[in-house]
This record gives C-alpha cells, sequence and structure tokens, in this order.
C-alpha cells in the first residue's frame, strides 16, 4: 500500500514537472507551436 502510494507520488511529481517545463519553453518562445514554417523544425 505504502509502495503505492510512493510510486503515484513519484509519478504525479514527473507528470508536474514535465508540465513545468513545457509551460516555460513555450513562454520563452522555444516550444513548438505546430508552424514548422517559422522554424523548419520538421523538414
Amino acid at each position: 500500500m505504502l509502495a503505492t502510494i510512493l510510486v503515484a507520488a513519484v509519478l504525479v511529481a514527473v507528470v508536474c514537472l514535465v508540465i513545468r517545463s513545457l509551460l516555460k519553453s513555450r513562454k520563452s518562445g522555444k516550444g513548438c507551436d505546430g508552424d514548422c514554417s517559422c522554424c523548419r523544425g520538421c523538414h
């Protein structure tokens, strides 16, 4: 039981960090906005 709660807490923390990182990169203009013509990242 305790192990399950611990694993769930770690997963929630990792997801929060990923979302925070994505939001920071989008605010600074480094994130992909789906417009490949501006960065040519998809080609």
